[in-house]
């Protein structure tokens, strides 16, 4: 069976992988299709932090991506040990905190969490307590939040982990699966048909097509109607969300789990990732503007860090990244499927959150396509597959 799939960014390549390694009634090629080249700069999770934290997130989502959080915390540490290069994941929980005049805010969180979550664990901290868990970040609060079954991945490092992984389980073995992965390679048409689909696409100045019996769209933001062509299965519903975000380097700054800070527009996060570098966030801005970073949001992003700790004062700047991610008008996920052809997007600012049951859902859909099965998909309760009728427009 020969199978498509167009995107390269993280589900594209936990898709590609897993299908690698799965155990079809018959052998698989999978194309890979990849816009971007092998290193994903390009991709929204590149210009992500990794956080892990669905009660963090939680104000500003629906229960079932909170659920999915939980149970993709459960997932990712068989994941990456499936990997041979090593990649960070931590759950040593996450602290939120404010400052006094923001203290509502922080307050309305708490009761959030008491009142729709009361069954996960969460402890108070004053500044004696925060000062024990987190030495220098008590030196700035008084008070604090402290979600022990918080974590984070390394986004990056994941991405660098796949792409080997999958050069080196991609060569097919006594004939069995095997990968051919196209980079800077743009596709322009999808024609999708019950029996199978044609993919059009343009690699070096050189127009190609093939078809395939499954093709699986993880196109992120380029399967938009602004950024797709009308041949190549727009969403028609799917917007760009704009995020932003510093990588720092202070080795003078010892944080050691994620810190939220509440703000009364916007919540920033920092993520430690080892070795002194941390990755300072915070802005979703309702965009499709992939321009560099505004001089607004960089101040107000550098500003909140150095109000979280003074140390971030004399940081050095090593990147400043801005990028768009898929979003439906109701900021869900969706996994859409006609005929040959498997969408799956609008992940939002939630892909590293709840890639694993995602990912998991596709593959039994996967599976009961290739082998003519009709298996219950798992997490039905909390992501829905939509079987379409009518044409993908």
């Amino acid at each position: 069976m020969n199978i498509a799939i167009v995107g390269a960014g993280l589900m594209g390549r936990l898709l590609a992988l897993s299908l690698l390694r799965g155990k079809q009634s018959e052998s698989v090629t999978i194309t890979l299709f990849d816009k971007d080249n092998k290193l994903a700069h390009n991709s929204a999770a590149y210009a992500a932090a990794g956080l892990l934290t669905p009660l963090g997130e939680s104000l500003h989502c629906e229960p079932n991506i909170v659920s999915m959080g939980f149970e993709s915390l459960r997932l990712w540490p068989a994941l990456l040990d499936s990997l041979d290069e090593y990649t960070l994941f931590q759950q040593t929980g996450a602290i939120m905190v404010s400052h006094e005049q923001d203290k509502g805010d922080y307050q309305r969180f708490v009761r959030h969490l008491n009142n729709n979550y009361p069954e996960h664990k969460l402890h108070t901290l004053d500044r004696a307590q925060l000062l024990e868990l987190e030495p220098e970040i008590g030196r700035s609060f008084n008070h604090g939040l402290y979600l022990p079954q918080e974590g984070q991945i390394g986004n990056r490092r994941l991405l660098i982990a796949l792409r080997k992984q999958l050069e080196k389980e991609g060569m097919s073995i006594n004939g069995v699966n095997s990968l051919n992965w196209l980079s800077e390679c743009q596709v322009f048409a999808i024609e999708n048909t019950d029996s199978n689909s044609k993919v059009s696409y343009q690699q070096y100045g050189v127009n190609c097509s093939q078809s395939f019996d499954l093709v699986i769209d993880c196109r992120g933001t380029g399967a938009s109607r602004k950024n797709s062509h009308s041949a190549c299965a727009p969403l028609s519903d799917l917007r760009s969300v704009r995020g932003e975000l510093f990588q720092l380097f202070a080795p003078e700054v010892n944080i050691s789990r994620p810190i939220r800070l509440m703000h009364p527009r916007y919540q920033l996060y920092i993520a430690p990732k080892q070795k002194g570098f941390y990755v300072v966030g915070a802005t979703e801005i309702e965009s499709d503007d992939d321009a560099p970073m505004t001089v607004r949001s960089a101040m107000e992003l550098l500003s909140a860090a150095y109000s979280v700790h003074p140390g971030f004062a004399e940081a050095n700047i090593r990147q400043h990244v801005s990028q768009c991610r898929p979003t439906f008008s109701d900021n869900q996920p969706k996994i859409t499927h006609k005929g040959s052809l498997i969408q799956v997007n609008g992940l939002f600012r939630h892909g590293f959150l709840i890639a694993p049951v995602v990912l998991k859902q596709v593959l039994t859909l996967v599976d009961n396509l290739i082998n003519n099965t009709n298996n219950e998909l798992p997490y039905r309760d909390y992501l829905h597959t939509e079987q379409r009728q009518e044409e993908v427009i």
